[in-house]
């Protein structure tokens, strides 16, 4: 069965082993489309509930997910759309049922990367465009066209408001889907003014006094609106911060050759709704004003800046024309173990094991977890996923020549909104 082989890759954290039990189900067609469904970005069924159901094998598990097409295209939505899915989980096994709701979630909960589904599956998943500040580098500065821009680096979640035919939905940067409830949709199909457009930006969450509530608070929020569990006053704290807006159509292919100029300034005119913001920015003409810029900020408490040339176009890679300034070190990483915490934490976790995506940085990671964390975060629910985690610098691996670690690694989050981890080329 399916749930079985899931399990089978799922019970091993390492990539090896995951490719290997792939690369002997490739020709299994149920298991490549298990693994379509729930990884293909452009493919929702906009139900984040399992209504209650009972399982009856009266029908097989390809025709059951063949029969989630008709919520992916949303021939039947609302209570139509439960009162089916209901009925396409109740006419299966109840190991078949559990397959499909990992679809409908978007997780089929066993550690693979959609780098490695289509290095068994080529093609399969295709890839949401996003594009990514490159990491301080005096080259990059030398290329650097002056005067150019500085933004307040923000903290939160990355996302993209999409506007097509008059309706708005939220992604996360490798496409996942952000429900907020309806709040806020209304305010980017104003703001769209009629075209097909995708905006770029962090959300954020506030207090009822309008203060931006700390990382650990607002991303907790935040991820609850990944996984389908925030409550309709959560999600009203949300707010938006914009940097950039592209054409749909230019989105899809992967570049607009509009300048950053001509983008930034036409979403600034834009913009009036009270929960949806420009970045802050202000221009430099050099490299001392940059940094002047940064320490004003760095000083203040934020993260850093993002300091980007002007005239670049928008494409879907590491831009060279977005330079990140940061005063601590952060990279995400993926669990791939979880160890029993001593002394008081026994029982409970005492650290995580985090890895690169290419596995050349591998550390354990056993601070910056509270009381909360040590008794809610439990293996199951955390190995594979994503963490972000703020460091010192990296360092040599005493137990390994093979990888490097990191020098005081400290646990911020758990990444809902990525599937990737970094690779350890863009650890320093």
């Amino acid at each position: 069965m399916i749930l079985n082989i899931l399990d089978e890759i799922a019970s091993n954290a390492s990539r090896l082993h995951k490719e290997a039990v792939l690369t002997r189900e490739k020709d299994n067609t149920d298991l490549r489309e298990a693994f379509r469904l729930a990884y293909d970005p452009y493919t929702q069924f906009y139900i984040r509930k399992i209504p209650e159901y009972k399982s009856q094998d009266k029908d097989s598990l390809t025709s059951a997910m063949s029969r989630l097409s008709l919520l992916s295209s949303r021939t039947v939505t609302g209570n139509a759309g439960i009162e089916h899915l209901k009925i396409v989980l109740g006419s299966v096994l109840a190991a078949d049922a559990t397959v499909i709701e990992r679809i409908i979630a978007k997780d089929l909960r066993c550690g693979v990367s959609e780098a490695t589904i289509n290095k068994i599956w080529p093609g399969l998943i295709l890839e949401y465009p996003v594009m990514l500040a490159s990491v301080y580098d005096d080259k990059l500065i030398a290329k650097m066209s002056w005067p150019a821009m500085v933004q307040l680096k923000m903290d939160g979640m990355r996302f993209n408001a999409i506007v097509q035919n008059s309706k708005c939905e939220f992604k996360t940067r490798n496409g996942r889907t952000i429900d907020l409830l309806g709040e806020l949709e209304s305010e980017f199909i104003r703001l769209a003014a009629g075209a097909d457009v995708v905006f770029d930006g962090e959300l954020t969450v506030h207090d009822a006094a309008g203060a931006i509530m700390d990382r650990k608070t607002g991303n907790g929020i935040l991820n609850k609106a990944v996984k389908g569990t925030i409550k309709l006053d959560e999600a009203q704290l949300v707010h938006a911060t914009l940097w950039d807006v592209i054409s749909l159509e230019d989105f899809k292919a992967g570049q607009s050759n509009r300048v950053y100029d001509f983008r930034f300034n036409w979403l600034k005119n834009q913009i009036y709704s009270p929960k949806i913001h420009v970045v802050e920015y202000s221009m430099v003409n050099n490299l001392e004003q940059a940094r002047e810029k940064f320490t004003e900020y760095f000083t203040a408490g934020f993260e850093g800046i993002i300091l980007k040339d002007t005239t670049a176009i928008w494409e879907n890679k590491r831009s060279k024309s977005l330079i990140k300034f940061k005063g601590e070190l952060e990279c995400d990483l993926k669990v791939v173990g979880w160890e029993e915490g001593t002394g008081k934490n026994v029982g409970k976790l005492g650290a995580l094991v985090c890895e690169s995506a290419d596995g050349g940085v591998k550390v354990n990671v056993g601070s910056g977890f509270n009381d909360e964390d040590r008794n809610s975060i439990k293996a199951a629910d955390v190995i594979g996923k994503i963490v972000a985690i703020k460091y010192n610098a990296r360092i040599t691996n005493k137990s390994s020549s093979t990888t490097a670690s990191l020098f005081l690694p400290i646990f911020l989050e758990i990444r809902e909104d990525k599937t990737q981890a970094d690779l350890s080329g863009s650890i320093k």
